[in-house]
């Protein structure tokens, strides 16, 4: 992998942020719901952002 630049890492540090934050707001919606339609969405969306999340990470190795 090429090095990347200060502004290339602050990106990506940025949407790591940011899709941590999508993963534990679904998380949390899926928790409080009572409608399981509602709820198996909510994780499927709460998984798709940790995919995300560790894809990003996987570029930083």
């Amino acid at each position: 992998m090429a090095n990347l630049t200060a502004k290339e890492l602050s990106a990506i540090g940025d949407h790591l942020a940011a899709e941590d934050n999508l993963v534990r707001k679904y998380r949390m919606y899926a928790g409080t719901t009572q409608d399981p339609q509602i709820k198996q969405k909510c994780e499927e969306i709460a998984q798709r952002h940790q995919n995300h999340f560790n894809t990003l990470m996987g570029h930083l190795s």
